[in-house]
């Protein structure tokens, strides 16, 4: 695909607050300051706390009673190119000075300071940084860093490429090959050590274990991310992608010079013993992604328990810490609806995802970073004496992410947006036919169940519901509904477009009109249940018993905590109110979920989700009744032909959407490819295999943990997470075809940029990508 074809993918706006204009200022912390997932800090020798509030594209430095900001860099110095997500900071042990990764602009930053000043040092690593040479290869994505004192009393620095790779080269018109190192994968990614002056010393791709001399195993470095050091010099690194912690002395100085860069170079070392179950892969939120040694203890952040486990440095454990006292009183906490009270009561009482630990003033004190609730904490451990312990909370700063827009914001705040949908019902384009062909009907009932479909008591009851709804919706049409549809067509007309705020336990609504936003008033009555994280539309076909408003859609709502469904629908005054009970149980049964994220739900009312922890697919229909009846579960069988290679992963589902023809599109992570299934369950082909997305112009196959896709008329549009990428395909029989994609992940979020997409949707060629990291949903049109 050419690059005028391309460029019709284009950033249309983003909506949501990222703070901008607050350079240069000094004093007292604002009662109503927010982060925006802050991730790196660090006191300094001063006891003024860096911050890299990462979402902000900034770094605060606040003092250590958490009371005045000290100063709020937007760029590292005068005339430097502004951060773009800085992400993990550490201090010279021995200088005035802190290391920032710069991962936007790839990079890592030297700032020299004192009490109260701050002065650009140099930044190395990007290329032509005027340190490393042209045999040097840049980082690309520079994500923990630590430093060590070498034997000569030197210090050297030590950065996680995290998504490092080897670019393919090729001649004129030739299909680019996919360098593959003796790991049997494509090659690992890369720890870097450089001199405290930037200089290039080597770097490796793998983590060997040895008996002696003789090897034993060897750990590919998969996207590694945070990393840490001891007293000793040696090196405990957080290997995400593998789901393990990696203790090594790292590579042992050189006096004739850097190493010259290989693909399978390696560093001796051990498995550290810190295990988090089964992985259920990036999608599920469930990643090990830091590693700090504070002393002689080791501090492993455990993001899906909320908890902290603490070790000895070699290995040994110490203690859990989970949950809070709270030993501090909060300022005002505005309370909207009843969840509020549960949610300041979880906040004070738990650790809500932590990722960063360091050292505080006191050798008692340490400081914890939680991006999902944008927040800075104080804690006190006064002991690590039993196998759990409560830590004191002692302050926090960070006010929750849901302050109403004002003349001092540009857009609403949100906490963890998870996804997306319009109001507007998707128009009938390229041929797309206007429902499914073969379908089941609403009122039928040969698809269901035989317990169900042969039991004279439901028959009855069908009946029933049928003739009250008739009478409703009869009384219904000659007095609230020509006042409800009217405002739904309004509704549709401006745009309305719905987001489940999971980290504000809320759903909200907005609309966009010529780069406009606004948002709606608040919008649900019902309760809500943290956790919620997919929603989906259904117009149903005919009134359903129950339904307040006939012919306005009810949506539907995955909780990924609880493995449930919830059903919403719109009242006469026009908010969202419960429709029933919620449908499912936590669970492995047959009609049990467990992590469910995407769902998607066809024009006869048949809900197919991506029950993502139990590696399947789970259907189930929803009946004029009100009734949602479990059908069955399905999973990745293809009949009479094997798997491809690279396509041994298994089957880990966490999207769904459906097509005219009623095919089922759904995005398997385990094996980094689309699947497509007919409306019954049964496996058609796919598309995709693992790979860096390096040339926008072709390897549109090659895809990374792919999380999210929406059918868009015709066409499939792909949220490829890890090449932060979205891909826009043709939809033929048996194949897609490439039409355009853009990678977005360094532009800054005025111009598209993207962190962590998840549940993207997509209608009438405009595209929703909320950023759950960001904290903004970007609009794209192509």
């Amino acid at each position: 695909m050419g690059k005028a074809e391309r460029a019709r993918l284009r950033h249309v706006a983003a909506f949501g607050q990222i703070v901008s204009g607050d350079e240069g200022f000094r004093g007292p912390l604002p009662g109503d300051f927010t982060f925006n997932s802050p991730i790196g800090l660090c006191m300094d020798r001063n006891g003024n706390v860096w911050i890299c509030d990462t979402g902000n594209n900034r770094v605060v430095i606040v003092d250590q009673a958490f009371e005045n900001i000290v100063a709020i860099l937007r760029a590292p110095g005068e005339g430097v190119e502004p951060f773009l997500m800085p992400f993990h900071v550490c201090e010279h042990p021995q200088r005035d000075r802190m290391y920032v990764t710069d991962i936007g602009n790839s990079r890592v930053v030297a700032i020299d300071y004192s009490r109260d000043r701050f002065e650009f040092a140099f930044a190395f690593g990007c290329a032509g940084d005027g340190i490393n040479g042209v045999e040097f290869e840049p980082l690309q994505d520079p994500n923990g860093i630590t430093i060590v004192r070498e034997p000569d009393g030197s210090c050297a620095l030590y950065v996680c490429d995290e998504f490092f790779h080897a670019k393919g080269t090729r001649e004129k018109s030739a299909r680019p090959k996919h360098r593959l190192s003796r790991f049997g994968r494509p090659q690992p990614n890369r720890c870097v050590k450089f001199d405290e002056h930037g200089r290039y010393l080597g770097d490796f791709r793998a983590v060997v274990t040895r008996t002696g001399k003789q090897r034993m195993a060897s750990h590919p470095l998969y996207w590694p991310q945070g990393i840490s050091a001891d007293s000793d010099g040696c090196l405990y690194l957080a290997n995400t992608g593998s789901y393990e912690i990696l203790k090594t002395p790292g590579l042992e100085p050189d006096a004739a010079g850097p190493a010259s860069p290989s693909p399978d170079a390696e560093a001796v070392g051990e498995v550290f013993a810190h295990g988090f179950g089964k992985p259920n892969g990036i999608g599920m939120l469930n990643i090990m992604r830091s590693v700090n040694v504070i002393g002689e203890r080791v501090f492993v952040a455990d993001h899906v328990l909320n908890t902290i486990s603490v070790y000895r440095t070699d290995g040994t454990p110490v203690t859990t810490i989970a949950g809070l006292d709270p030993l501090w009183n909060h300022g005002h906490e505005p309370r909207h609806a009843l969840s509020d009270f549960v949610y300041y009561g979880m906040e004070d009482e738990a650790l809500l995802s932590p990722y960063v630990i360091c050292q505080g003033e006191a050798e008692d004190v340490f400081l914890v970073s939680e991006p999902f609730t944008s927040r800075i904490l104080k804690i006190r451990i006064p002991d690590f004496a039993g196998p759990l312990t409560e830590a004191l909370l002692v302050d926090a700063i960070g006010s929750r992410r849901n302050v109403p827009v004002d003349e001092r914001r540009a857009g609403t705040q949100f906490n963890c947006v998870t996804s997306a949908v319009t109001i507007r019902r998707p128009a009938v384009t390229d041929g797309a036919a206007a429902s499914s062909p073969g379908g089941p009907r609403p009122g039928d009932d040969e698809d269901l169940p035989a317990w169900l479909r042969l039991n004279p008591g439901q028959q009855w009851y069908m009946g029933v519901s049928q003739g009250v709804t008739a009478q409703y919706r009869f009384w219904y049409e000659r007095t609230l509904g020509p006042a409800v549809g009217a405002a739904q067509e309004k509704a549709v007309e401006h745009g309305l477009v719905f987001n489940v705020d999971a980290g504000n336990w809320v759903i909200k609504a907005w609309s966009e009109r010529h780069g406009r936003f606004h948002d709606a008033p608040r919008l649900l009555d019902g309760y809500y249940l943290p956790g919620d994280l997919a929603m989906a539309l259904y117009y149903p076909q005919q009134a359903l018993l129950g339904q307040l408003c006939p012919g306005t859609p009810l949506m539907f709502v995955t909780n990924f905590n609880l493995g449930t469904v919830s059903m919403y629908q719109f009242s006469p005054g026009g908010k969202l109110v419960n429709y029933g009970l919620p449908f499912g149980l936590k669970g492995t049964g047959a009609a049990c979920l467990s992590g469910p994220q995407g769902l998607a739900v066809s024009d006869e009312g048949r809900i197919y989700i991506a029950d993502s922890l139990n590696d399947r697919i789970s259907m189930w229909r929803i009946l004029q009744t009100g009734q949602v009846v479990f059908m069955r579960t399905f999973g990745w069988a293809p009949e009479g032909r094997s798997e491809p290679a690279g396509h041994e992963g298994g089957f880990l589902p966490t999207d769904v959407a459906i097509d005219a023809d009623g095919r089922l599109f759904v995005t398997d992570q385990a094996s980094h490819r689309i699947c497509v299934f007919d409306r019954d369950g049964k496996s058609l082909w796919s598309f995709g295999r693992e790979g860096y997305w390096d040339d926008e112009d072709s390897d549109e196959e090659h895809l990374m943990l792919p999380t999210s896709v929406s059918v868009d008329g015709a066409h499939l549009v792909v949220n490829d997470l890890v090449n932060r990428a979205l891909k826009i395909f043709r939809i033929h029989p048996e194949r897609l075809e490439f039409v355009t994609g853009r990678q977005f992940f360094k532009n800054p979020p005025a111009t598209g940029g993207i962190w962590m997409p998840y549940l993207l949707h997509a209608q009438d060629r405009r595209i929703y990508v909320p950023d759950s990291t960001y904290n903004v949903v970007q609009i794209f049109e192509y």
